[in-house]
């Protein structure tokens, strides 16, 4: 009898260790209303089962992983411990579990790769009508694709909605990097197709694509769209930004383009242009304006070259180089597109490269641009100048404190117009040149001291720039 219960209780210990094994059909289907919505019947219990991986890097470390395509047959993994790649046939065993009503395996104890390389199950065509709250619940974790949608609301936050004219869906960037920000969506906008997997959140059923390459616009040669990357860099760097380009087809007989970009020449300079992998073959006709602070980028394909051709949207059209002076942000401002001449971009999005403070440190940068001069201003005719100050600090949290102080030659403290927490890691002053009462300051040099003050462990960092009050030459 001990050894009846002995193999009895080594049964259950095993079960509750390696799990009950259920197909991801078995984990998923459901007809019962629940909490939030339609739970997995198996909620709580450690179940193992296997799949393809058709998407990585979800909201917080999370995959996906489908035994075929069509219902039922897909599911999220919470699994931040392991990093499959997509195509690995995985064998997992974890914890049913339900987030609001979103079904996921989550408390993964056992994790092998099976396979590697392997095709994705097809897509399955759905509409925005299977997505509603009442029909979608079958395609939970599903790889889907919507086919001949428009744009019905343009970004919010994460996520717009397209429409087939009868019903609407929300498009969301869970598998997106983050920060990310949709850009080029304008309402009325058409896509051939938008592929992506679903989840449920927040009472709604919301297509995941998983990346730029999952979305498809109608091919029209009259809505040409050209978008300039986000990047981030270091000061003193050499970067490449990418620009991008929707779908061209062959048939279009595209062989030239030209587009200008401006930028902010305190922060970054034009260095020249990359064309490796991306869709220009040969270097482009580059044309820096006179005053260094926009480009003009044109391409002329050789006679009896090939067209230019992009399968997908977002293709990289071209690369720019920068160099990277100064901390802070520089818009790229895309001010004009066209291709063969007569035909005008007709969506035309701007990028930026981000040059944050990534140690701790007291930064200023003092600046005049409308009249051109470094540290130079005349408050006597309502000119200001901008001073823009920053360090090493957590976006969004006052961790540390600045104050600035301006000095005159003979060191006494004339005004303090800066003192206070900070949000954000590079701010900036416009400041009109008056002391402390509100007098205008005399012609001379004064000295700009900022100190900031780390508020957790009352560290401090300084630094002094001069500052010129003049008056014009005549």
């Amino acid at each position: 009898m001990r050894i009846i219960v002995s193999l009895m209780l080594m049964l259950m210990i095993s079960v509750a260790a390696f799990g009950v094994t259920k197909t991801i059909y078995e984990i998923q289907y459901t007809t019962v209303p629940g909490s939030g919505n339609y739970p997995s019947l198996l909620v709580g219990q450690v179940v193992t089962t296997q799949g393809i991986v058709t998407g990585i890097g979800f909201t917080a470390g999370k995959y996906v992983i489908a035994e075929a395509s069509g219902q039922w047959k897909a599911v999220f993994i919470n699994d931040p411990a392991n990093t499959p790649t997509l195509g690995d046939e995985v064998s997992i065993t974890g914890t049913v579990g339900e987030v609001s009503g979103f079904t996921e395996i989550n408390t993964i104890t056992d994790y092998n790769v099976l396979s590697s390389g392997n095709a994705l199950p097809a897509v399955t065509p759905v509409t925005p009508g299977n997505l509603q709250y009442n029909t979608g619940e079958p395609y939970e974790g599903v790889l889907i694709k919507l086919s001949n949608v428009r744009v019905s609301v343009t970004p919010i936050g994460s996520q717009f909605s397209v429409t087939d004219n009868v019903n609407s869906c929300i498009i969301s960037d869970g598998f997106f990097p983050q920060p990310h920000t949709w850009s080029g969506i304008v309402v009325g906008q058409v896509w051939t197709e938008i592929n992506g997997i679903i989840n449920y959140a927040s009472g709604q059923y919301k297509v995941q694509p998983r990346n730029d390459a999952d979305m498809i616009p109608l091919a029209d040669i009259n809505t040409i769209s050209l978008k300039i990357e986000e990047v981030e860099a270091t000061k003193g760097q050499t970067k490449a930004v990418p620009v991008l380009v929707s779908k061209l087809e062959a048939s279009w007989g595209i062989t030239r383009y030209t587009f200008k970009v401006g930028f902010n020449k305190r922060i970054l300079s034009f260095v020249d242009v990359d064309n490796s992998s991306t869709l220009t073959p040969t270097i482009p006709e580059i044309t820096l304006s006179a005053k260094e602070d926009s480009v003009i980028i044109t391409y002329t394909g050789a006679e009896g070259s090939d067209p230019l051709e992009s399968a997908v949207n977002n293709g990289i059209l071209i690369k720019l180089l920068f160099k990277t002076f100064s901390y802070g942000e520089s818009a790229l401002d895309l001010t004009q597109g066209s291709f063969n001449d007569s035909i005008s971009v007709s969506l035309l999005t701007d990028g930026k490269v981000s040059i944050p403070i990534k140690k701790s440190m007291s930064w200023l940068s003092i600046y005049n641009d409308n009249y051109n001069k470094k540290n130079i201003f005349n408050p006597w005719l309502n000119q200001k100048i901008t001073i823009e100050y920053g360090s090493l600090l957590q976006v969004g949290v006052a961790t540390c404190k600045a104050i600035i102080r301006i000095y005159d030659v003979q060191g006494r403290l004339v005004a303090t117009p800066i003192n206070v927490n900070m949000t954000n890691s590079i701010e900036y002053l416009v400041w009109n040149g008056r002391d402390r009462n509100g007098t205008v300051l005399p012609i001379g040099v004064y000295y700009c001291h900022l100190e900031i003050i780390n508020r957790a462990t009352g560290n401090s960092e300084t630094t002094i720039q001069p500052i010129v009050v003049a008056a014009e030459l005549k």
